[in-house]
């Protein structure tokens, strides 16, 4: 059966990642902003011919928009609002990434070793992952990469995926289950770094010295301490993840 809420759901998530408003995305399409709130919501259905433009507008195709059982959906189980930059608190299933990883062994090497993965490389190994998540994004992953002490410290760039079974020279890592806190690369966010822009990765520091002191959670260390999700091909926007535990 259609389960017509998670579908809003992912609509709206899908705006959120582009920084759009529901009145942008309303004009770009030629409807009312109450016809999008509307199917954010759940309340009703877009038509096919506005189906059709909600892929252009958000660049996923139509299949991924209506498949709302394609595997277990983040749940949202907390909001945080910070002088209008909204940041949720999620849970998530266990992730699987396929893509090119490279480890250092420590801080003073791990500048040298992202230099030397160049793009040539990196576009290579993700453009051979098989069974794609969402084809549309970019992912790129810290483990380890600011923490002191720690054995090893490595980056990732990858998508997501739904199977472990890649080709040879794809490498496949596995976030597990976790409490996430969610951000959006959106104006609100970037004004807390007094900027008007932001990438993902800027907000990383912010969240880990004010946010999760603020709300009683630190870091968890069960997998990548950093997720960036980016929706363009130049990596300009979209959004991030940073697994943690409630104190």
């Amino acid at each position: 059966m259609f389960d017509q809420t998670a579908f809003g759901e992912k609509l709206r998530s899908h705006r959120k990642a582009k920084n759009f408003t529901q009145e942008e995305v309303a004009e770009m399409i030629g409807v009312s902003g109450q016809a999008v709130s509307k199917w954010e919501n759940g309340e009703c259905l877009p038509d096919c011919y506005n189906l059709k433009m909600l892929g252009q507008v958000y660049r996923v195709s139509v299949d991924s928009l209506l498949d709302t059982e394609e595997r277990p959906r983040e749940k949202a189980v907390g909001t945080i609002n910070v002088n209008g930059a909204v940041f949720e608190v999620v849970e998530r299933p266990e992730t699987l990434y396929a893509g090119k990883f490279t480890f250092a062994k420590d801080l003073t090497e791990k500048f040298d070793f992202i230099e030397s993965l160049d793009e040539t490389q990196r576009r290579y190994a993700m453009d051979k992952v098989i069974h794609r998540a969402d084809p549309k994004r970019d992912v790129i992953i810290s483990v380890n990469f600011w923490q002191m002490g720690k054995k090893l410290h490595g980056m990732g760039f990858v998508h997501e995926t739904t199977s472990e079974l890649q080709s040879e020279g794809v490498d496949v890592f596995k976030m597990p289950a976790s409490l996430f806190i969610k951000f959006y690369t959106d104006k609100a966010s970037a004004n807390l770094l007094a900027k008007d822009t932001c990438e993902p990765w800027e907000l990383f520091a912010y969240i880990r010295q004010y946010i999760m002191p603020a709300h009683g959670f630190k870091m968890a260390d069960n997998g990548a301490q950093e997720i960036e999700v980016y929706d363009t091909a130049e990596h300009k926007s979209g959004y991030g993840y940073v697994p943690v535990i409630k104190k």
